[in-house]
């Protein structure tokens, strides 16, 4: 059986057709719409969120550089481990500015730094010898200063100036390193006075002894890491060391 279709139910078929299309389309476009704009706006999140993130990132890393060169600053002033190394360079410095010699130098370490004891208070005086007598045990029965955490590196130096200009040179490049030094003594005795212009005499150089203090703070084992680098001249590229010059090497 043939089934045969007139213009005018094929024309109404083709636009029930394309108004199930159309249909379908508009279902799809209500639906796919929101999902579109959502997904435009968690992109949108998404990037902004990256964006901070990379901020933060860079601010954080900004601050741990801003706190790692100032821990090596101060370092340079009170480092965490002695650097006796360090220190030898510095005298050794502080002889080549003021041309001066250091004959002997003695080291030690690990002393405490100790806080200045709080000031007692006042006490009635009493003519009773018994009284006096107890205060007089209380004193030296006193509890002993607190210490700071801080340690002492101290030298002993025998050094020969030619001038005492030369002293005050050695004396003033010591106390004008970054790192904190502290000369606690001067022993010095004077020559002879000067009657003849003896040039034996006269260009006799002077002697004396330092005792100088540098300090450092144990304990601190994360800061190790940066901990200011040693101040080494280069090596001198010699095989003997009591040829004049560098040994040269063969091509």
């Amino acid at each position: 059986m043939k089934l045969s279709f007139s213009k005018k139910h094929k024309l109404t078929l083709l636009v029930g057709i394309l108004l199930i299309v159309l249909l379908v389309v508009f279902a799809q476009f209500l639906k796919l719409s929101p999902l579109k704009s959502d997904l435009e706006m968690k992109e949108q999140t998404l990037a902004s969120e990256k964006k901070l993130l990379e901020v933060m990132g860079e601010k954080k890393l900004d601050e741990t550089k801003k706190v790692t060169e100032d821990t090596r600053e101060l370092q340079k002033k009170v480092p965490v481990s002695p650097l006796q190394e360090q220190f030898i360079l510095d005298l050794e410095k502080a002889e080549n500015v003021s041309n001066s010699k250091i004959s002997s130098m003695s080291f030690s370490k690990d002393a405490d730094v100790l806080m200045e004891p709080a000031t007692p208070p006042a006490t009635e005086s009493t003519e009773d010898p018994e009284v006096k007598t107890i205060q007089e045990t209380q004193a030296e029965q006193a509890v002993p200063a607190p210490t700071t955490g801080l340690k002492k590196l101290t030298v002993t130096l025998s050094v020969e100036s030619p001038t005492y200009e030369d002293i005050e040179k050695f004396i003033e490049t010591l106390e004008s390193l970054k790192r904190i030094v502290v000369v606690e003594s001067i022993n010095y005795t004077g020559g002879e006075e000067v009657t003849t212009l003896d040039p034996e005499k006269v260009d006799e150089p002077l002697s004396y002894t330092l005792t100088v203090t540098a300090y450092y703070l144990p304990g601190l084992d994360d800061l190790i890491a940066e901990l200011p680098k040693i101040d080494a001249p280069a090596p001198a590229n010699k095989k003997n060391p009591l040829n004049a010059f560098s040994d040269i090497s063969e091509n």
